[in-house]
């Protein structure tokens, strides 16, 4: 029998849940646990040797479904809807001792199928979102709307990802705690590039892990050139590595770096896997991501973003500056406007204490996958 069931539904989703159950199994060894990621095939958590089950598949969207009616419209022709009835079908069968959902109201809805126990939490939703546009697909990823809640009632305790957000839960009938936010976890790591040991700044390059990752390392590249000399740390996760820019020359890449660019005083090194490096050695940070973005600004670092539908949307990154509020700086996706306001997170110094302040604010410190394996651990010995 299976002891814990995590439903899943996403990429950071799929990282908080592996750093949450590393914790958990370290506690409770003995204990069978399985995961079900809802989108993709849950490649991050096999990597840690969690026990992946359930019927899944990669759609085009990456796991942004309702982020757009052409999404929407991608993922039906690939097959979403046979993919969730399977999926219905599966919980429905399952018997677990209990559930614990990592993520939005579309998991939460899933996973109230199995009849089992449940804990969730919620690391998407904030009320610093203070509910979002309400405008289209997006409006249930923007805020707590009733079915959410009624979900959330109905659940033995929340996890909410920051304090305000906790509060407000409890305030409406939910049983809600934060005891951090994940997302900070395993963020440790020597620099690829000790800090003082270049005359330039570092840069970190977060394009993303969908489909917009290569468009957009091509417009922070050319925003490079624009900007002042520089070294731009790729924090690269596609299958294969990008091609060598035109008028870019290849040098010795040092360890840990997959690929090494110069030109003229910049440069640009290529660090696949290396992620908490990357943003160990940066000053600042170029990002078109979610949890990556995210995770920048927690360690205090200002970043830029722009946006590149139809995965980083222009709602998406409205929505992604009201939750990180002055960690965030936003700009149209022209090399001219991203270079000007990259020298801006690199110089102005009451942005760069923004982005500290909304760091600690928004995002908090690490430890809360321990403390909330500990009570994860407890619950399921009860």
């Amino acid at each position: 029998m299976i002891d814990l069931l995590v439903v899943c539904n996403g990429k950071g989703e799929d990282y908080v849940a592996a750093r949450v159950l590393e914790r958990l199994r370290a506690r409770a060894r003995g204990l069978r646990v399985a995961a079900f990621p809802l989108v993709g095939v849950g490649e991050r958590l096999a990597a840690d040797e969690v026990e992946v089950v359930g019927p899944r598949r990669t759609l085009p969207s990456g796991g942004l479904t309702l982020h757009s009616l052409g999404s929407l419209w991608r993922d039906l022709r690939a097959g979403l809807v046979d993919l969730t009835l399977a999926q219905v079908r599966y919980l429905r069968g399952l018997r677990p001792r209990a559930v614990l959902v990592v993520g939005d109201v579309y998991a939460q809805a899933l996973a109230a199928l199995v009849p089992a126990p449940r804990r969730v939490l919620q690391t998407l939703v904030s009320v610093h979102h203070g509910g979002g546009e309400g405008v289209g697909l997006r409006w249930f990823m923007e805020g707590f709307r009733a079915p959410e809640l009624a979900l959330l009632r109905r659940a033995e305790r929340v996890y909410a990802r920051d304090p305000a957000t906790a509060a407000w839960l409890s305030r409406v009938g939910v049983r809600a705690v934060c005891l951090g936010n994940p997302m900070m976890d395993g963020l440790e790591a020597p620099p690829l590039v000790p800090r003082g040991a270049l005359e330039v700044p570092v840069v970190a390059l977060l394009p993303g892990a969908r489909g917009q990752a290569a468009a957009s390392l091509d417009l922070m590249r050319l925003a490079l050139e624009l900007a002042r000399p520089a070294l731009g740390l790729v924090a690269w996760a596609g299958e294969s590595l990008p091609r060598r820019p035109e008028g870019w020359v290849e040098e010795d890449a040092p360890f840990g770096v997959a690929a090494a660019w110069r030109r003229g005083g910049r440069r640009l090194w290529v660090a696949p896997g290396r992620f908490a490096a990357v943003l160990a050695s940066a000053d600042a940070a170029i990002g078109t991501a979610g949890t990556a973005n995210e995770q920048a600004v927690g360690l205090g670092l200002p970043v830029v973003t722009f946006p590149v539908p139809p995965f980083h949307s222009e709602a998406f990154m409205r929505n992604q500056k009201r939750l990180l509020e002055g960690g965030l700086l936003t700009c149209e996706a022209s090399p001219e406007r991203v270079a000007a306001t990259l020298e801006l997170a690199l110089a102005d110094e009451a942005v760069r204490e923004r982005a500290r302040r909304a760091g600690e604010e928004r995002m908090g410190g690490p430890g809360a996958s321990d403390a909330i394996a500990r009570e994860l651990a407890a619950w399921l010995a009860g």
